[in-house]
């Protein structure tokens, strides 16, 4: 049996030849936010809407979502305004917002979030709508989830946190009701189940991986990561129900 699930990983994360271009869309605010788009190549309803840690950029997706796209997943990784760079990728959209002098806190990159998702469902109206964050951006995706629990047909949160002093995300969220995948490190996995213990889906996984890995947010799916396999057979499996 581990031999086949071996096998089927190895089908699903091989490289696959998808298309790439770089799109701009406006924020609430007027800020212009820059975005990569992965798609499909053969046609897809399915969407996963991309947002990187703290001080990063589009760029920590570079590898993932030509993953999911073998997956049959059209993916957006989007720069938010709290960010830098990585992966040789620079954050176009921070810098739009320091030098126009937008406001740029982890907060107000939710306005970032929700012009993503309007911008699929202007160019997709009826898109499927999967939204996975990394970090910080993990808990916006839970919050916008519990704001809009009929929009996502999955939200998948990958070391999410108390990141923004005054609002209490684990109280936050427990109105949740989107199916549910939640993954960290082994050090940080009591802190976020925690975080999650209480959310009304129906459906939910919170993943700790065996081995004692040490990267947060989405950094763990990067194929150098120790243990980038138990992340991703985890993350197919809980996908699978969504074919």
């Amino acid at each position: 049996m581990k031999k086949l699930y071996t096998i089927i990983l190895c089908l699903c994360l091989a490289f696959t030849v998808c298309g790439q271009k770089i799109v701009s869309f406006t924020a609430s605010d007027g800020l212009s936010i820059t975005a990569d788009v992965y798609e499909t190549f053969e046609p897809s309803n399915k969407y996963m809407l991309l947002f990187h840690q703290e001080e990063y950029s589009r760029g920590e997706f570079q590898q993932i979502a030509k993953r999911l796209v073998k997956l049959d997943y059209n993916c957006i990784a989007v720069d938010l305004r709290y960010g830098n760079e990585v992966n040789f990728i620079n954050n176009e959209t921070a810098m739009s917002a320091k030098s126009g002098n937008y406001a740029v806190s982890m907060l107000d990159c939710e306005k970032d979030i929700l012009a993503a998702i309007d911008y699929v469902r202007s160019e997709k109206p009826d898109a499927e709508l999967f939204i996975m964050g990394s970090s910080f951006s993990a808990s916006l995706c839970l919050k916008v989830a519990t704001d809009s629990a009929s929009l996502f047909k999955a939200v998948i949160a990958y070391s999410p946190g108390e990141f923004f002093g005054e609002m209490n995300m684990a109280d936050y969220v427990k109105n949740l009701k989107t199916p549910l995948y939640v993954a960290s490190n082994r050090t940080e996995y009591s802190y976020v189940s925690a975080l999650v213990k209480n959310v009304a889906t129906q459906k939910k996984v919170v993943f700790r991986p065996e081995k004692n890995t040490k990267e947060h947010g989405a950094k763990s799916l990067w194929w150098e990561s120790e243990g980038n396999e138990s992340f991703w057979l985890s993350l197919l499996f809980f996908l699978k129900d969504f074919k």
